[in-house]
């Protein structure tokens, strides 16, 4: 697997962000984003019919597929939005939690766009 990441790997980027509550009472909050992070991943993309079994209940036309290393769990598990190929894209959680699957010292990770 070494080998095969060394080989397919290319950068993407991970933005984190700051959140200021602006008022209390009404809940306001802003996502400030800060300077992305580039990590090597593996990136494939899956097509209508593996979005709907690998992602149930997402609604989107374009999500892929991402293969990174393990040290970079925090990172992604916390970023606010990740930047593959100039598309902006957002990890597939569920109650607020990243879906991940770790094997063999790599995470596997859904991310797609959002569909308004």
């Amino acid at each position: 697997m070494d080998n095969l990441f060394n080989e397919l790997s290319q950068k993407i980027l991970v933005y984190l962000a700051t959140i200021v509550q602006q008022d209390p009472y009404e809940k306001n909050t802003v996502n400030t984003c800060l300077n992305p992070l580039p990590i090597k991943a593996i990136v494939t993309d899956l097509i209508g019919s593996q979005i709907s079994w690998k992602m149930p209940s997402i609604n989107t036309d374009k999500a892929k597929e991402i293969i990174i290393e393990k040290k970079y769990r925090t990172l992604i598990e916390h970023s606010y939005k990740i930047k593959v190929d100039n598309d902006y894209y957002q990890g597939w959680k569920i109650n607020s939690k990243m879906q991940i699957r770790e094997e063999q010292g790599y995470l596997r990770i859904y991310i797609y766009i959002k569909k308004d």
